[in-house]
């Protein structure tokens, strides 16, 4: 079964991963102000994966759909890269790939030659803008010169391989600065030869970038539910705007009560239907339309130029089981210790929803003292795969009490429901994040939904299709 077909099967339960995320290196040439390394927790010891480590995965990598080599550093530092994709392919099943996302600064044409000679499948380039000065302020150390090289040698390389499958794909991470500008770099990726896009919101790791985020932060779900509930708000006369002003009131009128009983029959009958309801993120709005608009205008440009793309929900989804669980993922660091998740993948400071989070690392043994397949079928881990695909977890920005110390605090233990999965509050089983390894999942959000928006020829004249193009 190819990961394909599989793609919306629970593959957490198998006795094998599916997919393993193995990090050859920590390491890094670059200093990007989005990566984790930009956390402010103590830094953690940067290396390289050895050859006994990833010869210590070789048993099950015969039971993979996918191999991702790459963690927070650049997989090209790592000397044996090509060795680690050449055992991948000999043992995993013809029908599997092998791939990394990289910023592409070391690429060469002797390089993607050497790559593709090795067999590597899937190869995505980190591309944040168009702009020369904005893309070397997001990627430090870096210029938009060395992708155009890097895309360069990619084609020219496998124009000397006839018969090679080698996608090559980027990965764009959206913001503030630079959503205005998806869609034209949809065009300019194309026009190099790149075939896929994944998209993903940041994740602040810094203070300096925490006003970058663009996502809501009310489920649609809830949005839904509460404007309906506006709606008969004002069939009877109830403004929910003085829900506040009133709720504290020692002395209520008739229509203070009237409103505070309104308010908690919208918030019971919400907790009967499972839907997160955070009254005052509700009544303040988060308008994400123009995120919206960006996102379609970028699926019409990207359907009319063949090119596959993968963007992220625009508010948090609640009662979604994690992907990177749900694909059967495990992650491996470097050092060979074994973790289930990217969220999960290191301890870490980030920024969200206006306030600083901590998260601690989650490790369920270490390659290098234990298998791998023991480590993945220990009583403790299997446990909490079955807890997150359960989705034994509130929807934490979804609750009036957020953020609580149960879910702000790095020595994490359990939330208030009593569990021990911390993933209630992680932008990854939101449908917020995503990266290379997932983007099988394609398809799942859209940007339009069913609204039709109207795009400018003028502006994207490359479309060469109607101005109503969405989807």
């Amino acid at each position: 079964m190819t990961s394909v077909d599989n793609k919306h099967e629970d593959l957490s339960q198998r006795d094998h991963p599916s997919r393993l995320f193995a990090e050859v290196t920590s390491r890094c040439n670059l200093r990007c102000a989005i990566c984790v390394k930009q956390s402010g927790v103590a830094k953690s010891i940067d290396g390289d994966m050895q050859p006994a480590t990833f010869n210590a995965l070789a048993p099950e990598l015969k039971h993979l759909d996918a191999l991702v080599l790459n963690g927070i550093g650049e997989p090209l530092l790592h000397p044996l890269l090509e060795e680690f994709i050449q055992t991948g392919k000999r043992l995993m099943p013809a029908q599997s790939w092998v791939g990394f996302q990289t910023n592409g600064h070391l690429l060469d044409t002797a390089r993607c030659s050497s790559l593709i000679a090795a067999g590597l499948d899937r190869i995505f380039l980190s591309v944040d803008s168009t702009s020369p000065e904005l893309f070397t302020a997001v990627r430090g150390g870096g210029s938009l010169g060395h992708i155009e090289r890097a895309l360069t040698a990619l084609a020219q390389a496998k124009k000397e391989h006839p018969g090679n499958t080698l996608e090559v794909g980027a990965e764009f991470v959206v913001m503030h600065d630079n959503i205005v500008e998806l869609p034209a770099i949809i065009a300019w990726l194309a026009e190099r030869g790149v075939s896929s896009l994944v998209v993903s919101h940041v994740l602040p790791f810094s203070s300096t970038v925490a006003n970058q985020t663009v996502f809501g932060i009310n489920t649609n779900s809830a949005k839904y539910f509460y404007e309906a509930w506006s709606g008969k708000a004002r069939q009877e006369g109830i403004d929910l705007a003085q829900y506040f002003k009133v709720l504290w009131k020692y002395h209520k009128t008739p229509q203070d009560l009237r409103l505070v009983s309104f308010v908690q029959r919208m918030v019971s009958q919400a907790l009967e239907n499972d839907i997160p309801l955070h009254v005052a993120n509700l009544t303040d709005g988060d308008d994400v339309g123009p995120v919206e608009t960006v996102f379609c205008k970028a699926e019409a440009v990207a359907s009319a130029l063949g090119l596959r793309l993968v963007l992220p929900s625009v508010r948090p989804v609640s009662g979604r089981a994690c992907l990177g669980v749900k694909q059967g993922g495990v992650f491996i660091a470097w050092d060979g210790k074994v973790s289930p998740c990217h969220f999960l993948w290191r301890s870490f400071n980030c920024y969200f929803y206006g306030r600083e989070k901590q998260v601690a690392q989650k490790i369920f043994g270490d390659v290098s003292q234990t298998s791998l397949s023991e480590i993945w079928n220990s009583l403790k881990y299997k446990a909490f795969r079955s807890d997150v695909m359960r989705k034994r977890y509130p929807h934490c920005p979804g609750c009036n009490v957020y953020p609580c110390e149960d879910i702000n605090s790095v020595d994490f233990e359990y939330d208030c429901y009593g569990e021990t999965v911390p993933c209630g509050d992680c932008l990854w089983s939101m449908g917020l994040l995503q990266c290379m390894g997932q983007e099988d999942e394609a398809g799942e959000f859209s940007a339009c939904n069913d609204a039709i928006q109207s795009i400018d020829n003028s502006e994207y004249p490359f479309l060469g299709v109607p101005a109503q193009v969405c989807y």
